[in-house]
C-alpha cells in the first residue's frame, strides 16, 4: 500500500508539471499545398515557385494523404522575442517522416519517430526541431509529410525551447517511472516463477511484457536501447503485434488467476473461446496489406473492447463468490479497462488524444501490473501454506503430532548416517504402553485417544529439541537421540517411566493412569546399521515386557548372547 500511495503521489505531482503555463506565444499559421502527381520538387516549392498555391488554414492540424505526401507552409503571426530560441514539434506523427525546410538556409531537416542513426536531442513524445532565435513574421517553414497508409492529423506547434525542454523532461519522468515499475514486476513475476514452477505466473510476465514494449514503442522509448534498432524494419507492424498478443495472455491469465473455470464455469468457457480470434489478427498483422487495412485496425479495437467487458463482468461475478483473488483482480485491472476502452473510443472517432488520457492509461498499467503482483506473492503464500501443511500432513501422526513410522525411520537413518563419521554416540529409546488394550476395553477409543496424546505430551517433555520422537505403531514410540551417551540414554528413560508412572489422564468423565516398557539401544560400531539398532531396541523392549513391565532394559552383546 506504501508503494501504491507513493505511485499515485508521484503520478499526480508530475502530470501537474506535464501541463506548464505557457505565455504568450506567436501564433502558427498553417497553410496546406493540395495534393499533386506527380509530386512537386522540393526544391521548387522552397524556393517560393508554388507559395500562390497554398491555402491557409484555420487549423494547425496537418492531414497527411494516403498515397501521396503533403506539403505545408508554416508562418508565424509576429516576429520571435522569446528568451529562449522557438521549437516546432508535431504531435500524432507515429512512423510518419516529415521533412522541415527552415530558414536561413532551407537545408532538409528529417524528423522521423524511429530514428536510431543520430543522438536524439528530445524524447520521441513530439517529433521537433529547434528553429532560428531571429524568426520573423511570415518567414516560411515548408514541411513535406509522407504518404501513410491512414489518413491522420497531425498537430503542428510552436513553443519556445524553456517550456518545451522543461515538458519534455517530465514526460520521459512519467514514461520511465510507468516502465521501470512494470519491469520491476515482470521480474519478481520471472523470479517467483523460478520456485514455483507455475504456468499462471508464466500468462502474467507475457502479458505484462507484450503490454511493456508496446507501451516502449508506443512512445519511441524502445528504440534508445539496445537492439532498438532491430524493431526499426518492422514498422507499425511491432507495436501492433505486441499489441495483439497481450490479449490473449491477459485473458489466459484471467482464466488462472481468477480461478473462473471454477467459480463461473460457463462464462469462462466463453472467455476462453474469446482469446483465439487474437491469434488469427497477430497472424495477419505480419503482413505487408495489413498498413492498408483499416478494418483490420478497428476490428481488433472493437473486439477487444467486447472481450475487456465480458471478462470484467466474469471477474465481477467470481468476486461477488467471494473469489479471493477476482476481488485482487478487479481492484487492480478496473482502472485500466475503463481507460482502455476510453482510448479505443478516441481512436474510433478520430479525435485528440487529451493529456489527461495519455499519462493515465500507463499509471493504470503499471499500477495494475503492482496489484497483481501483489494478488501473485498473496496466491504464492498461500500455495506455500498448503504444500507446507501437506508436508507436515504426510511426516506427521494425524493424532499425536508425532513424527510418522516413515518420517522417523527416515530421520534415523540420517541421524545414523552423519554420526558415524565423527564417531559420535547415538541412542534410541523403544517405548510400549503397558495393557492399553484395556484403556480402550474399557473407556472406550476416544479415551484410548486421549491416552496416546497424554503420553506423548509426557515423553516430549522429557527430550531435548535435537532429539527426535515418533509413533512407531499403534501404542508404540521410538524416541532417537544423537549425541547421547548409552548411560545417559537409560536415564532419561527412567525420567520418561517416572514421569508417565504418575500422569493422571482425564478422558470423557473418567480419569485413569497407565505405565510404560522400554527398551534402549546405542550404536555400537562402524557397521552398525539403523536396522539394526531398531531391532536391539526391540529386542529389550520384549525383555522389559517379560521383566514385569514398567521398566528401563538396555540392550547390550552379554543379553543379547544370553538370550
Amino acid at each position: 500500500m506504501i508503494v501504491l500511495a507513493w505511485m499515485c503521489a508521484l503520478f499526480f505531482a508530475l502530470a501537474a508539471e506535464a501541463t506548464p503555463a505557457r505565455a504568450s506565444l506567436p501564433v502558427l499559421q498553417v497553410a496546406a499545398l493540395a495534393p499533386l502527381k506527380p509530386a512537386p520538387d522540393p526544391a521548387q516549392v522552397i524556393h517560393g515557385g508554388m507559395d500562390d498555391r497554398f491555402t491557409r488554414s484555420l487549423s494547425t492540424h496537418t492531414p497527411n494523404a494516403v498515397e501521396t505526401q503533403r506539403w505545408y507552409r508554416l508562418t508565424i503571426d509576429r516576429d520571435w522575442h522569446e528568451a529562449s530560441s522557438p521549437v516546432l514539434n508535431f504531435t500524432g506523427a507515429t512512423y510518419i517522416r516529415i521533412t522541415v525546410y527552415a530558414p536561413p538556409d532551407y537545408r532538409p531537416h528529417e524528423l522521423w519517430f524511429a530514428q536510431t542513426e543520430e543522438l536524439a536531442r528530445y524524447s520521441r513524445h513530439h517529433l521537433a526541431l529547434e528553429l532560428p532565435h531571429d524568426l520573423r513574421a511570415g518567414q516560411p517553414i515548408y514541411v513535406q509529410i509522407a504518404a501513410d497508409n491512414f489518413t491522420r492529423q497531425i498537430r503542428a506547434d510552436i513553443t519556445d525551447m524553456a517550456s518545451y525542454q522543461a515538458q519534455d523532461l517530465t514526460h520521459v519522468r512519467l514514461i520511465t517511472l510507468f516502465s521501470s515499475v512494470q519491469f520491476t514486476m515482470v521480474l519478481a513475476a520471472f523470479c517467483l516463477w523460478l520456485v514455483l514452477r507455475d504456468r499462471v505466473l508464466l500468462y502474467f510476465i507475457g502479458y505484462t511484457g507484450c503490454q511493456l514494449m508496446n507501451q516502449l514503442l508506443t512512445s519511441g522509448e524502445m528504440y534508445e536501447l539496445p537492439g532498438g534498432a532491430l524493431l526499426v524494419p518492422l514498422g507499425t507492424h511491432a507495436p501492433w503485434l505486441f499489441i495483439a498478443l497481450s490479449a490473449p495472455l491477459l485473458l489466459s491469465f484471467i482464466l488462472e488467476f481468477c480461478e473462473l473455470r471454477v467459480i463461473t464455469p460457463r462464462p469462462a468457457r466463453v472467455l476462453g473461446h474469446m482469446r483465439w480470434p487474437y491469434f488469427v489478427i497477430a497472424a495477419l498483422l505480419c503482413f505487408p496489406f495489413a498498413e492498408r487495412m483499416h478494418l483490420l485496425a478497428s476490428a481488433y479495437n472493437l473486439w477487444f473492447i467486447i472481450t475487456s467487458l465480458w471478462a470484467l463482468s466474469t471477474v465481477i461475478l467470481a468476486a461477488s463468490r467471494h473469489g479471493r483473488q477476482a476481488r485482487f483482480f478487479l481492484v487492480a485491472w478496473l482502472p485500466q479497462v475503463l481507460l482502455t476502452v476510453l482510448r479505443l473510443g478516441q481512436i474510433l472517432l478520430a479525435l485528440d488524444l487529451p493529456r489527461w488520457l495519455e499519462y493515465s492509461l500507463p499509471f493504470a498499467t503499471a499500477f495494475c501490473s503492482v496489484v497483481v503482483t501483489i494478488g501473485l506473492a498473496d496466491l504464492s503464500l498461500r500455495a506455500r501454506r498448503e504444500r507446507d501443511v501437506a508436508h507436515h500432513l504426510a511426516d506427521h501422526d494425524a493424532l499425536t503430532g508425532l513424527l510418522n513410522r516413515r518420517a522417523l525411520v527416515a530421520r534415523l537413518h540420517e541421524a545414523v548416517a552423519q554420526v558415524r563419521p565423527q564417531h559420535q554416540p547415538l541412542a534410541l529409546i523403544f517405548l510400549d504402553m503397558d495393557h492399553f488394550k484395556s484403556v480402550n476395553d474399557r473407556f472406550g477409543h476416544q479415551s484410548g485417544d486421549a491416552c496416546l496424546r497424554a503420553v506423548a505430551e509426557a515423553i516430549a517433555d522429557e527430550l531435548r529439541p535435537s532429539d527426535s520422537l515418533g509413533r512407531y505403531g499403534g501404542e508404540e514410540f521410538v524416541a532417537l537421540l544423537p549425541g547421547t551417551t548409552h548411560e545417559h540414554a537409560m536415564a532419561v528413560g527412567e525420567r520418561i517411566r517416572r514421569s508417565i508412572e504418575t500422569l493422571q489422564v482425564h478422558a470423557r468423565g473418567n480419569t485413569f493412569q497407565t505405565t510404560v516398557s522400554m527398551g534402549v539401544a546405542s550404536l555400537m560400531g562402524a557397521n552398525d546399521t539403523a536396522d539394526d539398532l531398531i531391532a536391539r531396541a526391540d529386542a529389550a523392549l520384549y525383555r522389559a515386557k517379560t521383566q514385569g513391565r514398567n521398566c528401563v532394559v538396555a540392550h547390550s552383546p552379554l543379553t543379547a548372547m544370553a538370550g
